[in-house]
Order: structure tokens, then C-alpha cells, then sequence
């Protein structure tokens, strides 16, 4: 497994020595003295014919910042205990490195100045065209408290917010219609919006308390909830570049009682190109936002998701706590049921978890609680869904609804589920739903008492992923305990777990039964403190006792965490669970986190990884001595890694030696289509004639899609056309490495544009075997599917959905094709 979690180093040294200390995000600390002008505001003392330039001459309401164009090093200060009705809307606002623009507070009282949105700051959003899932929206007005559009380099601090609506109950209630709740306008306490400015960054929250935000409960992709920052597509990204965030900092906010999603960043208009199971470095951070935090915050109440990170490269989710995420789907607005005449069209997603990713790369999620998300289709406090690379760990959970852990969907490829405690977790503890890739479950320990009846895993038709479990244990003692249940299941592996309570149970072969003797198990918090974390001496009851047979009984395996829940450092022989003991190890070896060890070799290393930055990375017993050299010498810390180095262990007179091999750096190349790869392109049913339109004035045959030109076009014929008939395929003209296939849609309109697929690849153009299938968002940008490279000759791309023309009639169009292969990078 590639993990690359070099971004939170730092946290974890620290966290060997106190990890519930860990400090929270401050502001860089960068001396300025770069003078900017102040204005101030106060309900209470403001007046609005005074200048509004210092505290004595405060202005008295909002809106009189809509003459005042903000330049680098303004701030915006509201006067404590301060009540406005209104809005704070910025637009092309921008401060700079060295002098931000701030909004803020003043004065003395205790309380936050508050600005009461009220269903004011209206404003419009659109995506130009169809969101990924088509049937969410994708445009209408939007209320906002304070706005931040194409504004960077901006900090907002210290104030409270609301965006509450008196019709809000009825709206949930049993006496709204389907097509109200759905047509209800989005409101938001702080939105971003990222558009015509190219890179929007520096944009920090911290400590805002946002409350009573009454948004639509279905909107999933407009701005809607507590804070929500997305990407809209810019009117000339040729000359303004590609829309996106960087370095967004959302820290120790309260987010409470909103309707949708508590905190979002952010969906993108650029959402296709992260299709497909592996997310390349280079498109998550040229396409995705960058340096992404989110810290200290706490989620309470909210009516869906709690915390989600979307379409970022390494986001740093830490140290936040969610109490009762899904607040609005608690069963009492059920709308399938209670709106099931088909002439409204409703799309409601019953659906949520607390704190997730969606379509990031190397998402890392550490040091979190979760607490009595609310039970519905999902429910889960963890979600690995639909990323690449996600990391949860030193995690804890208790009381979720749908249990602990969801690994959902084809495109959740890479995740690992380590060093995590749920504690009393509902319904099942793992959910692996739709045929997932492999997740890699290690050193949890997952316990149940009182008198549920949680199951191991979630029995859905559908949930039929695959995982490896590793050194975890099972800790079962509920008087409610199922009689039985599947754990032994195809897809699923196991090595070196304690099932203690499993008595009558199937178990893996080799599993351990015995009384894994924890200290003094369940009795870690069944609530959260008022959103601060736990110091970490209330989970001491899930250490190990002296003499517990998990002790030492782990195996070293790939993706092995360097330290435990407790930040003890973990062993090359590690124990079972969440816990690492002090006791002496007897093996000699070495293991790895992003890094593969095997064969003598420690393999994967980035050629930009130091010395100090691999050490970090290894994971060894205590009492063993580690250095890496360079012809017997030494090398420093700060030293890149090469391949005439080798990592020496020592234990007394007992030594080991590893090579070094450093990653193989690889780029997708696309074919040069030839005049003989025009001549093999065939599509639809073409025997029958239907595989292209072809009219007096126009003409569309498939050989288009390789001539270079988008304004040309492969649509399949007017009449006569099924879905079925809705593919497209390239004979190579040989056998050929291929890893991607790139689909162009038509430009000049959204007829036959493929928004469900599946690429199928064939050595003799009869036998096909699937390479990979997904979803595409239903507009022109540039589609993407990646998958293990194959030998083969022909490709062949088949639309399952596609936009049908005229709104009904089944179609296929695309305006170029392109095969790729991967190639080591010089």
C-alpha cells in the first residue's frame, strides 16, 4: 500500500511523547508591521453619519462597508455584544501574505458580536451545467452571513452568527409538500466561493460560534450548512487559471443546530478529473485545494454530515468532535414515505457520517470523537468514501448509529482504519459496501457491552467489499449479543486477531479467543465535554495488563503505524489492539508506514524524501539502534536519500542491514493516433448502421474522436439507438500497455455525454475484461479513467447513462478520445 503521510510528521513526533497535547493551529507567527485602516462597528454605541474609523467614531450597521473597498492590511472589528440584523458580503477582495484582511471583534463584554442573517445576503450560484451526480442541484440563490467570493488572504475571528428562518419546522414537517422542501432556498453562516480569481488563498475561520444556519436539508453541492466553501467554473480560466483553494484553515469553530452540512470544503467544477480508484498526485494538486486544515472544531446538531473534506490534496483533519451529525434524519422526515405520489420530484438522501472525505488524495484523520451520529442509511462516524490513500487513526467513537467504520463504494481505494477505539458503536461495527477495493483494518479495538446487539459487520445485499484485518481485537460482551452472525467471508482476510465473546461464532482460522485482560475496558466518555477532547488518561482502560496475550502476538505488516492511540512507539513486534506495550521484543526487523519493506529492501521512497524524513517512517523495537549510511558513514538528517545508502539495525552484537530503493516515478502518455488506429475505430451497433448520425448537413463518424479537433464530434444516429448501443472502440493496431483512457466530451452541447461508464479492455476484440467503471459529471470537461496497466489491443468505453437528447432519446457523443500508458519519468 502507498501511503504518503509525510504532511503530519511533525504531529506524530509529538505525539510520542503527549499526543493529546498537541498544539492547535496558530496563525504563522510572520512579524508585520504593515499598516492597514480599521473600521468599526456597534449596534450598541455605532452611529452611521460618523466616519466608522475608530471605536469612538463606530459605524452602526453592516451595510455601511458596501462603500468601502477593503485593500491588505484592513480590518473590519464589531464591537462585543454587538446584535446586528444583515450581512458581510466581500467580492474580488484580496489582502496579501504579509498584511491579511481581517474581520473581527472589539471591546470588553463577554459576548461574540452576532450577525443575524435572517434569509438576507442573497446571492446567486451556479455551476454552469450538472454537478457529478445529475440530480443534485447545481444552481439558485443562496443566503449567506458573511460571503467570501474570489476573496483571499482574508481571517475571520471571534464572532457568531446565525441564518435562521421562522417557517423552518414546517418545513420539516409532516405538512410540507415534496416540492417545497426541494425548491427551498440554500442558506449558509460562512460561505467561500472560488471562481474567477485562480487560486483563492489564506483563507482562515477560528473560533466562530455559527448557530440556527436553516438551509435546504437535500443540497449537497450548493452552499448550505455552517460553512461551506466550494469552486465554481470560471467565465475565462484560460486567463484567470484554474479555480481552487489554497492553504484554508478552519479552526476551533462551533458549529451547531444547521441544516445541511456543518463544515464543507469544497466541491469543484473540476470534479472530473479525479474520477477513477487512484487520484494522481499532480491532478489532486494542480485540480484540488491544497493545504487544507481543520482543527479543534466542534460539529453539534447539525441536520447531515458533519465534517467533510472534498477534492484536496493531503488535508489534515484533526482534533474535532462531533456530537449527533444528522440531526435531520433522525426518522421523522422520512420523505420517501411520506411523499410518494410521483408527480413531485424530490431527490432526498437519508444519508450522512460524521467526518469524511470525498475525492481526496491522502486524506489524514486523527485525534477525532465522534458521538451519537444519528442513525439512517449510513450513520457512521468514519467514512472512507470514494478517496485515495485516506489515513484514519487515534480516532475514537462511541453511540454511532450505523456503527464505526464505512469503506463505500469502487472508487475507495488505499484506505487504512489503524489504532482506532469504538467503544459501544450501534447496528454493525464495519460496513464494506458496493464491491470496495481492499481497506486495510489494523490495531483497532472495537468493544461492545451493555445489552446491544451490534454486529461485526453491516448485512446489507450490496455490502460485499473486501478488507484485511490485522491485529485488532473484537471485544464482545453485551447480553444482547447476536447468537450469530458472517464474519468469515470471501474478500475478507484476517491475521493475528483477538474475537473475545465470539463463543459459537465461525471464526478465521488461527484467530486468538482468549480474554485479551484489558485494564479496565468500556468505561471510556459516552459524551462529548462540551466539544473539547478527552484527555487521552481516559482511555487507559483499553491498555493491556502485564500478563494479556496480545502482548508481542502482532504482526509487522504494511502500513504499520509508528505509534499507538497512546503515542508509545510501536514494535517490530507489535501487540494486538490499540495499545503498544514496553515489553522487550526478541526479533530483529524492520517495518514501514508510507514506506514498503521487504525482500531486504525498504522500497516506494520518494527521491525527495531526507534522511531524518525515512526515519521517521520505519518502525523498529525500542531497544534497537537505527542509522542509515552512505559508505559506512553516517548521514545526516537533512540529506536526500539514494540508493548507495543502506539502514542498519543493532541490538548488542546482533545486526541487519536493508538496501534502499527509491520509487519509480511515473507519467501517463497518451498514443499518437495513427491513420490506422482511425481506421479501427468502430461504435454503436454497427452492423446495423446505427453507430453514427450522419445527415445532409452533418456528419459524425467515430474516427472523429482521434482527429485532434473538438469541434468535430462521434454521435451515435437520431433513431434507432439503445442504451446499449451507446460504446465506442479503438483497435490499437497491436498489443499495447494501456493505464488510462481520456474522453473528451462534445463542446457545444450536452447530447450523449457519458455520465456512467465502464472501460473494457481485449487482447482479440471478442473476450473483454472489465478495467474500470465510475461515474462522470454530465458537462464538457475532460474525463478520466485510470486503472492497472494491461496489455491488450483494443479498448472499448461503454456508456451505462449517458444525457439522452431531447430529454428522452438514448445517445452517445464524444468529441476526442485518448488512450495512455504509464512511462518512468527521466
Amino acid at each position: 500500500m502507498k501511503k504518503r503521510i509525510l504532511a503530519f510528521m511533525c504531529a506524530l513526533a509529538v505525539a510520542g511523547t503527549s499526543p493529546n497535547l498537541l498544539p492547535a493551529f496558530q496563525v504563522r507567527a510572520a512579524a508585520r508591521e504593515v499598516m492597514g485602516k480599521s473600521y468599526y462597528i456597534s449596534s450598541i454605541h455605532g452611529d452611521n453619519s460618523k466616519s466608522g474609523t475608530s471605536e469612538r467614531e463606530a459605524w452602526e450597521t453592516l451595510d455601511k462597508l458596501k462603500q468601502v473597498k477593503l485593500e491588505p492590511g484592513d480590518q473590519v472589528l464589531l464591537e462585543k455584544g454587538s446584535v446586528f440584523q444583515g450581512y458581510i458580503h466581500l467580492q474580488d477582495v484580496h489582502g496579501t501574505e504579509e498584511a491579511p484582511i481581517k474581520i473581527g471583534s472589539y471591546g470588553t463584554a463577554e459576548a461574540k458580536p452576532r450577525i443575524d442573517a435572517e434569509g438576507q445576503g442573497v446571492w446567486y450560484q451556479s455551476y454552469n451545467g450538472a454537478v457529478d451526480n445529475q440530480k443534485h442541484r447545481s444552481q439558485g440563490y443562496v443566503s449567506s452571513a458573511i460571503l467570501l467570493y474570489d476573496v483571499d488572504f482574508v481571517e475571520v475571528s471571534g464572532l457568531e452568527i446565525t441564518n435562521a428562518s421562522d417557517d423552518f419546522e414546517f418545513f420539516k414537517g409532516a405538512t410540507a409538500s415534496a416540492s417545497q422542501i426541494d425548491d427551498r432556498m440554500d442558506r449558509t453562516g460562512v460561505s467561500g466561493i472560488a471562481k474567477d480569481g485562480g487560486t483563492m488563498e489564506h483563507v482562515y475561520l477560528d473560533d466562530l460560534y455559527i448557530h440556527n444556519v436553516d438551509g435546504n436539508l437535500e443540497d449537497k453541492h450548493m452552499n448550505n450548512g455552517g460553512i461551506q466553501m466550494n469552486v465554481l467554473p470560471p467565465a475565462d480560466e484560460g486567463a484567470t487559471g484554474i479555480a481552487r483553494y489554497h492553504d484554508v484553515k478552519i479552526t476551533n469553530c462551533h458549529v451547531k443546530d444547521v441544516s445541511r452540512a456543518g463544515i464543507c470544503v469544497g466541491y469543484t467544477y473540476q470534479s472530473g478529473k479525479f474520477n477513477g480508484k487512484a487520484i494522481s498526485d499532480t491532478v489532486a494538486k494542480t485540480y484540488g485545494h491544497t493545504e487544507l486544515l481543520f482543527e479543534g472544531n466542534y460539529v453539534q446538531n447539525v441536520g447531515n454530515d458533519g465534517i467533510v473534506a472534498m477534492y484536496a490534496y493531503r488535508p489534515l483533519i484533526q482534533r474535532n468532535v462531533s456530537d449527533r451529525a444528522g440531526a435531520d434524519l433522525d426518522g421523522k422526515y422520512d420523505i420517501t414515505s411520506k411523499y410518494p405520489d410521483t408527480n413531485q420530484t424530490i431527490f432526498w438522501q437519508p444519508f450522512c457520517a460524521a467526518i469524511w472525505p470525498w475525492k481526496c488524495k491522502d486524506a489524514v484523520f486523527q485525534y477525532n470523537e465522534v458521538f451519537d451520529t444519528v442513525d439512517c442509511q449510513d450513520g457512521q462516524p468514519w467514512d472512507i468514501d470514494w478517496s485515495d490513500g485516506t489515513v484514519y487513526q487515534y480516532n475514537y467513537s462511541h453511540n454511532n448509529g450505523g456503527g464505526c467504520l464505512m469503506i463505500c463504494g469502487v472508487e475507495a481505494y488505499q484506505g487504512m482504519f489503524r489504532y482506532n477505539i469504538s467503544q459501544n458503536d450501534l447496528k454493525g461495527l464495519i460496513g464494506l459496501a458496493d464491491a470496495n477495493p481492499q481497506g486495510k483494518i489494523y490495531n483497532n479495538v472495537f468493544y461492545i457491552g451493555k445489552d446491544l446487539n451490534t454486529k461485526m459487520f453491516i448485512d446489507k445485499s450490496n455490502y460485499n467489499g473486501a478488507a484485511e484485518l490485522k491485529n485488532n481485537i473484537f471485544y464482545n460482551v453485551s447480553t444482547g449479543k447476536n447468537a450469530s452472525e458472517v464474519i468469515v467471508k470471501t474478500g475478507r482476510t484476517y491475521a493475528n486477531n483477538i474475537f473475545f465473546g465470539y463463543e459459537g461464532q465461525t471464526l478465521p482460522a488461527g484467530s486468538i479467543t482468549a480474554d485479551p485482560k484489558f485494564v479496565n475496558p468500556g468505561q471510556a466518555p459516552e459524551s462529548s465535554q462540551a466539544g473539547k477532547l478527552h484527555n487521552r488518561e481516559v482511555f487507559d482502560g483499553y491498555k493491556l495488563q502485564d500478563d494479556s496475550p496480545a502482548i508481542n502476538a502482532g504482526t509487522l505488516t504494511e502500513g504499520m503505524a509508528k505509534y499507538d492511540f497512546f503515542g508509545n512507539q510501536v514494535g517490530a513486534q507489535p501487540d494486538i489492539g490499540a495499545y503498544e506495550s514496553g515489553t522487550a521484543e526478541t526479533v530483529l526487523a524492520l517495518g514501514g508506514d508510507s514506506v514498503l519493506v521487504e525482500d531486504g529492501k525498504i522500497k516506494r521512497l520518494p527521491k525527495t524524501m531526507t534522511v531524518g524524513e525515512l526515519k521517521e517512517q520505519l518502525v523498529f523495537a525500542r531497544d534497537v539502534s537505527l542509522s542509515i549510511l552512505r559508505n559506512g558513514q553516517e548521514a545526516g538528517d537533512g540529506e536526500k536519500v539514494t540508493e548507495d545508502m543502506a539502514v542498519k539495525l543493532v541490538r548488542g552484537s546482533e545486526t541487519k542491514e536493508y538496501a534502499v530503493e527509491l520509487a519509480k516515478q511515473l507519467v501517463y502518455r497518451d498514443y499518437e493516433p495513427d491513420a490506422q488506429m482511425r481506421a479501427g475505430v468502430t461504435a454503436g451497433n454497427a452492423e446495423n448502421g446505427s453507430s453514427q448520425w450522419a445527415s445532409s448537413s452533418d456528419s459524425t463518424p467515430a474516427s472523429n474522436v482521434l482527429d485532434g479537433n473538438n469541434a468535430t464530434i462521434w454521435h451515435t444516429s437520431w433513431d434507432n439507438t439503445s442504451q446499449s448501443d451507446v460504446w465506442i472502440k479503438i483497435d490499437l493496431g497491436s498489443s499495447k500497455p494501456i493505464a488510462r483512457f481520456t474522453y473528451v466530451p462534445r463542446q457545444n452541447n450536452t447530447s450523449g455525454i457519458i455520465t456512467k461508464y465502464k472501460v473494457e479492455v481485449s487482447s482479440d476484440g471478442n473476450s473483454w475484461t472489465q478495467a474500470a467503471e465510475g461515474t462522470w459529471a454530465g458537462d464538457s470537461s475532460t474525463k478520466y479513467a485510470e486503472f492497472m496497466q494491461v496489455n491488450a489491443r483494443y479498448i472499448r468505453l461503454t456508456g451505462i447513462e449517458s444525457v439522452p437528447m431531447n430529454g428522452s432519446k438514448p445517445a452517445g457523443s464524444a468529441a476526442e478520445i485518448r488512450v495512455g500508458y504509464l512511462e518512468e519519468e527521466n
